[in-house]
């Protein structure tokens, strides 16, 4: 690994949680290495920990110290790749930390050093992942007055073939997709192929919200097991195998990815009790949950949606939870872009530079 790289993942044990979260999602590597004055490894924070914190409701003011691991697995340096994959099997681990002598942290060993050179890979899945790609995107003009928001270009590829390719290297390649607003330059956008994508279409004739379209005859035929539902406007660095196992385990009827947000305040907060002042905040922070658009359904969702009639996902969700389905929720700390506005959809744009720049894909 890269010193540069190397620095990014490298934190205080008496750092706070909330700083070490952004710390983990500006390094775009769900990793931290707890490292003390002397840069001697004291243990490592995975987005696994993080979740696991976020569930618990834990104080994101304590030091990170309280969430770590604190007993990693690591490598002596100089460090055997061969014995790295081995113990990155045996034990489900994405990261392995390489320790010199003095168990200082020299280097760190990620699972995508291997699936950048095809020695490891996820096995292909049959569950489908269903894009919606039928809306307007009206917020995109005049961009989408020319072209459907799913082919709006995002460095060398359009926005549909980056979420398509996210989920591809997790092993999912069977892909539904709904069409409606210049649903032809979608189809011939996709008629080469070169990525071999297994594509099936479902379109609608009216716009049906972003759950609608999941009740048309030809979508039940085609979703009778566990499905991935996906809006087309999504770029996230999120490990969909782990979500999907997640969802499996949890015997949910539907599982929502969320991302952590960071809202920043920038004016002073007042807090009052009648006409009097209670306190003030000074540009208060906040951590929240957002619905990153993701989302895994089993069948028995399809049910609750009316024949023909609009409505989206949120909405679905809660009629789900008012049946008492089970409807859980997988956070992640992860960056995460809806292209569907236009300065998220700058924000995307470099960060894909970002990620070419340093030789990765999403």
């Amino acid at each position: 690994m890269e010193e540069g790289r190397l620095k990014k993942v490298l934190i205080g044990e008496k750092t706070s949680i909330k700083e070490a979260l952004k710390q983990m999602n500006e390094n775009s590597m769900q990793v931290l290495i707890v490292i003390d004055n002397n840069n001697r490894i004291k243990g490592i924070i995975t987005d696994g920990d993080v979740r696991r914190a976020i569930i618990d409701n834990v104080d994101f003011s304590k030091p990170i110290e309280s969430i770590m691991h604190k007993n990693p697995i690591t490598l002596s340096f100089p460090a055997n790749k061969h014995k790295a994959l081995e113990l990155m099997k045996k034990y489900s681990l994405k990261h392995i930390p390489v320790i010199n002598e003095n168990n200082e942290i020299v280097d760190l060993i990620l699972w995508s050093d291997f699936l950048e050179n095809g020695e490891v890979s996820y096995l292909l899945k049959d569950v489908p992942v269903v894009i919606m790609a039928g809306g307007k995107g009206t917020r995109l003009d005049p961009f989408t007055k020319i072209l459907p928001k799913p082919l709006i270009p995002v460095g060398d590829k359009p926005i549909i073939e980056f979420v398509m390719n996210s989920f591809k290297k997790y092993g999912f390649n069977k892909f539904i997709i709904t069409l409606n607003y210049k649903a032809d330059m979608i189809r011939m956008y996709f008629s080469e192929n070169p990525n071999k994508y297994e594509i099936q279409y479902i379109e609608e004739k009216d716009f049906l919200g972003t759950a609608g379209a999941l009740c048309l005859p030809q979508a039940k035929s085609k979703l009778k097991e566990t499905f991935i539902l996906s809006n087309c406007d999504v770029v996230i660095d999120a490990n969909f195998d782990s979500l999907l196992e997640y969802h499996k385990q949890s015997q949910n009827k539907a599982t929502i990815l969320a991302v952590m947000q960071y809202i920043k305040v920038s004016y002073g907060i007042l807090k009052i009790e009648g006409n009097y002042l209670k306190e003030f905040i000074e540009k208060p922070e906040y951590n929240l949950l957002a619905n990153s658009g993701i989302y895994i359904l089993e069948p028995e969702i399809l049910n609750l949606i009316p024949e023909n009639q609009p409505i989206n996902m949120p909405d679905l969700l809660i009629l789900a939870k008012e049946k008492e389905f089970k409807v859980g929720v997988y956070p992640v700390n992860s960056p995460w872009f809806d292209i569907g506005q236009w300065e998220e959809y700058k924000k995307a744009v470099d960060f894909v530079k970002k990620y070419n720049s340093l030789g990765e894909e999403i």
